[in-house]
């Protein structure tokens, strides 16, 4: 496996070190803690070969519909 050496300052160190278990190597710590980042373009990809039945699709619009309305709460 591939490494590379960081440079991080005392402080950086010191809350990755309270973060790691026992055991844990730095890399696993990082993996651990910081989530991947979303992809959004694959996200789009994959809902756009969704298909949708024609209940579901009304359900989706009238929820749109009810969103779009102003609210009648007072405040």
């Amino acid at each position: 496996m591939a490494t590379k050496t960081i440079s991080i300052d005392l402080e950086a160190y010191k809350r990755l070190k309270r973060l790691k278990k026992a055991n844990e190597s730095f890399s696993q710590t990082l993996k651990r803690v910081l989530p991947e980042p979303f992809d959004f373009q694959k996200w789009i990809a994959e809902v756009r070969q969704i298909e949708l039945s024609g209940p579901a699709i009304e359900a989706i619009e009238t929820q749109i519909q009810n969103r779009r309305r102003p609210s009648t709460r007072t405040r």
